[in-house]
């Protein structure tokens, strides 16, 4: 997670020694005109690399317009000729400065001040239009440059002072705006993470001594905990992922050329394996992507009629190979737990194979306790909407219900849901009763807020099982020793529901909360009320049943204050000392 940065205490030169250092800066930017006087980046690159924020902050903006000219007027572009020339080796020269000048910039991204941070991921952001802007031209045709974004990815994700004012620049004025910026970190945290979990795996067997296999797997793991929280931080807070190819529309790099926009996901499969050509490549290696490109030949006709970039499912594809990496990465249990709340609403509807975290979800869902209820909303999704199968679900979901969830701060969100997954018609009696004589048995010792959502619940239930009635009608079990209903049976068919009685609600009949008592009261009564709105119940609180009361006894004790002024003052004195009050309350 983004970390709050500490100011280190530093001497700062006067304002005076700055001015002057900022205005030889400002004379060696102009004398770079002159082609004669190249060496002077050097000395510019110099007082990059100082101590003092102020005069880094003057250096790196001053190289960032020398750079760009030199990139706009093509004299940065790498020499294809073998015999190099004089003009060659200049150009060989500035390409260096500049890549030190880049990774100057991405190790400004890790300062302890984030006031160079932001600059510097500004400056980066710039420097990636231009380059994609000129490789456009030359290409003539659409092209991002990942090879200098990749890189940016790679250390923002490693960053470890990654603040939050630097988190905030990244999404507030990139990533949740521009389309092509969102897709390619995507498309690159999943790379970057992929090649990090394989050489954690090589270091592991490759590791012979077991002090080695130690040290370095603490490293790693490190090293994997921190990438995971920085990339979580980011993914999590990108809220503008398309659901509909119109809605590709914001570019930083650029509008993609190619047909009118599809409105749906048709032709999105079609010539998938030739995109990433067009998708302007990873963070493989020259040779690398050399070797990619030759095995890919394409002729012209199958090029799709859409840019790649304006197609929903290409988009949807890096979503889905990002948050598959990340979840491969050892989580911490706060971002399990978030990863687990956000899942059912903010990834799965996006993932191109939702069926892929059935694992991660079922496992979830059985380590048991609050996990397990923050796993029950994306399980519930995949068997609704994607037919997963699970036989066990509802033995699981039986042994969830003991005396903690009545506590937890998700409860209200568990009871919707068991009242969705216990709602159809179908289900054996058995097992619903099950339910209810445990719902029944866990309100006796529930707190008031609680008590008030299990009446109801156990009420609809009965309306909507009718089988289940003789649970109110049985008079063989009065109490819980004569109960045959075995509360600690984990099997919901070998509870022996059917066979006790709902003794436990005519207890609630005599609860100390009169709300509850009156709930309570309804099961005595014949069946003829409609089903409650279960959502009128859920959301009570210790506060929610404490304000009736506290509200009453404010109204006695105001009424004891006026008895007591009307026996001490006159009518009129009341009055004037009521408004000297006001008075004093306005003021």
């Amino acid at each position: 997670m983004p970390q709050i940065t500490k100011k280190r205490k530093r001497s700062t030169p006067s304002a005076g020694s700055f001015k002057d250092v900022r205005q030889k800066i400002r004379m060696l930017e102009a004398s770079l005109s002159d082609k004669s006087n190249l060496n002077n980046l050097v000395e510019i690159r110099q007082f990059a690399q100082n101590d003092d924020a102020q005069i880094v902050h003057a250096a790196i903006h001053s190289l960032h317009r020398v750079f760009t000219s030199l990139i706009t007027k093509g004299e940065m572009r790498k020499p294809k000729s073998v015999e190099l020339t004089a003009k060659d080796k200049v150009t060989i020269w500035l390409r260096e400065q500049y890549f030190d000048y880049q990774d100057r910039l991405r190790a400004l991204l890790a300062h302890e001040e984030p006031g160079l941070q932001i600059p510097a991921l500004n400056i980066l952001m710039t420097l990636l239009k231009t380059e994609s802007e000129t490789l456009t031209l030359y290409s003539q045709r659409y092209a991002f440059a990942n090879d200098f974004y990749g890189p940016i990815v790679n250390a923002i994700i490693r960053n470890p002072n990654f603040s939050q004012p630097l988190r905030n620049e990244l999404l507030e004025k990139y990533l949740n705006v521009y389309d092509d910026l969102r897709h390619y970190l995507y498309k690159d945290i999943a790379e970057i993470l992929g090649k990090e979990s394989r050489n954690a795996l090589l270091d592991t067997v490759k590791s012979s001594s077991k002090k080695q296999k130690t040290s370095k797997g603490t490293s790693t793991k490190t090293e994997q905990s921190l990438i995971a929280n920085n990339a979580f931080s980011i993914i999590e807070a990108i809220r503008t992922m398309p659901t509909d190819a119109s809605e590709i529309d914001e570019f930083w790099t650029g509008q993609p050329e190619g047909a009118k926009k599809s409105k749906g996901r048709e032709g999105d499969q079609d010539n998938e394996d030739d995109m990433d050509d067009l998708l302007g490549g990873g963070l493989l290696s020259e040779e690398e992507d050399e070797d990619a490109s030759d095995k890919k030949k394409t002729s012209a006709k199958s090029k799709p009629k859409t840019h790649p970039l304006l197609q929903l499912r290409v988009h949807q594809r890096s979503f889905s190979e990002c948050w598959l990496a990340v979840l491969k990465l050892p989580l911490t249990e706060e971002i399990y737990k978030k990863t687990l709340l956000i899942l059912h609403k903010r990834v799965l509807p996006h993932l191109v194979e939702p069926k892929l975290l059935m694992d991660f979800l079922t496992d979830s869902y059985n380590v048991g306790g609050a996990t397990s209820l923050l796993a029950l909303n994306g399980l519930f999704t995949l068997i609704t909407e994607h037919n997963l199968d699970y036989p066990d679900f509802y033995h699981k979901l039986y042994t969830l219900l003991d005396r903690n969830i009545m506590h937890v701060k998700f409860r209200s969100r568990f009871f919707r849901l068991l009242d969705i997954f216990l709602s159809s018609a179908y289900l054996p009696a058995t097992l619903v009763a099950a339910f209810i004589k445990r719902l029944a048995r866990l309100s006796l010792n529930a707190p008031p807020a609680a008590s008030v959502i299990i009446i109801p619940f156990i009420y609809n239930l009965l309306k909507r099982h009718p089988t289940c009635m003789k649970l109110i009608h049985s008079h063989e079990a009065i109490g819980q020793a004569e109960d045959p209903y075995r509360f600690e049976e984990g099997n919901p068919y070998e509870a022996k529901a059917l066979e006790s009685s709902l003794w436990e609600v005519q207890t609630l009949a005599q609860h100390y909360y009169a709300n509850v008592a009156t709930l309570a009261k309804i099961f005595s009564e014949q069946f003829l009320k409609p089903k409650y709105v279960l959502e009128d119940f859920l959301d009570h609180t210790y506060a929610t049943v404490r304000r009736p009361h506290h509200a009453l006894k404010k109204k006695k004790n105001h009424w004891k204050l006026i008895l007591f002024f009307s026996d001490a003052y006159s009518f009129s004195e009341m009055k004037l000392i009521a408004s000297e009050r006001r008075n004093r309350h306005w003021r």
